[in-house]
């Protein structure tokens, strides 16, 4: 059985780079670059994992987990930033992320992050 995991950032080489770290026989991807995608993804399909980057146009990353746990839509969250600072961080976490990654990071960083929560 393969892992569904989200890709949500706004940069596309971003996306690009995640999907390909993951590109296993066990994982498929796909990839928004809008919390309002992920959003709508979210509540028509069910994925092991969620990574969310942190600052999107539109709603942010912490304003989907917030939401998602509105509308109690269980999902797992590893939130990705370059903009990160510990009180972003604890907020997320609070909010009902799993971790918190900053970038940049190495192919080997996220496929241990993901290894972790799936």
């Amino acid at each position: 059985m393969k892992h569904r995991i989200l890709i949500v950032d706004d940069e596309k080489n971003i996306r690009t780079t995640l999907s390909r770290s993951l590109s296993d026989a066990n994982t498929e991807t796909d990839t928004v670059m809008s919390a309002e995608e992920a959003l709508e993804r979210l509540v028509l399909y069910s994925y092991d994992l969620v990574l969310l980057d942190l600052k999107l146009t539109g709603m942010s990353g912490l304003e989907l987990i917030e939401k998602l746990s509105e509308l109690e839509i269980k999902a797992r969250i590893v939130v990705i930033s370059a903009h990160g600072t510990v009180d972003t961080a604890v907020k997320c976490l609070k909010a009902g992320a799993l971790d918190f990654i900053e970038k940049p990071f190495s192919p080997d960083e996220i496929r241990a992050c993901v290894a972790k929560y799936i």
